[in-house]
């Protein structure tokens, strides 16, 4: 078993069934010759069909997702993680940690939207990202749960890296993380890096700098 970095409630999926028909979303599936059921929510492009969505304010964007990722996925020490994206929906997406994600947004966007309708990308033989069955209590399951939270307590990141552990990060753009999100992570550890609130990009940073300074320190 390995310690994890889980990015929660990502505001990642293919457009709802609702706003299909919107045409706002129609116009961008025929400009990209696709369907409307088969390409991603987002708010840059579908913010006029995204008004009456539930949690609107939690959906349509991948390109916090796509930032956090290639930040992880640059350092040394991702290859010792296990990576997770748990979706606004609770989808979970297994990330191999030696997959090279396309830096170009563009090409981001299309991997995803091959990967919710295959559910698995794979190349020379190798997993790249796949879509699991798996449950968010199952992945943190055995593990120090970590939850990065702007109303969590102040303390030293360090101290609890000292054994297994599944730092969790949110990874969208407004809203409080979901009940049914907190209970599957079954009373972690809430922390909080100061006082107001933080980009997941940056709080990704500050944390994988903390775990760096753990590990590099265990090897000298």
């Amino acid at each position: 078993m390995r310690s994890a970095f889980v990015f929660l409630e990502a505001s990642v999926e293919l457009v709802p069934e609702e706003i299909q028909k919107h045409p706002a979303v129609v116009a961008d599936a025929k400009r990209r010759g696709k369907k409307p059921s088969n390409i991603l929510l987002d708010d840059s492009k579908h913010h006029s069909a995204m008004k009456g969505l539930k949690f609107r304010e939690k959906r349509g964007r991948p390109d916090i997702i796509h930032q956090c990722l290639l930040l992880l996925l640059d350092s040394p020490v991702s290859r010792e993680l296990e990576v997770y994206v748990h979706t606004v929906n609770g989808v979970i997406i297994r990330v191999n940690p030696e997959t090279r994600l396309p830096r170009n947004y563009n090409r981001f966007v299309g991997l995803l939207e091959d990967l919710f309708v295959r559910r698995r990308i794979t190349a020379q033989s190798k997993t790249l990202l796949e879509i699991t069955d798996l449950e968010l209590g199952e992945i943190v399951k055995g593990k120090k749960v970590i939850l990065l939270s702007e109303k969590g307590d102040r303390r030293d990141l360090k101290e609890l890296m000292d054994e297994e552990f599944a730092v969790c990060i949110g990874a969208f753009p407004h809203g409080d993380i979901f009940e049914s999100t907190l209970e599957a992570l079954n009373n972690p550890f809430t922390v909080s890096l100061g006082p107001k609130s933080y980009t997941s990009l940056y709080v990704t940073s500050k944390v994988l700098c903390e775990y760096e300074r753990v590990r590099y320190a265990e090897n000298c």
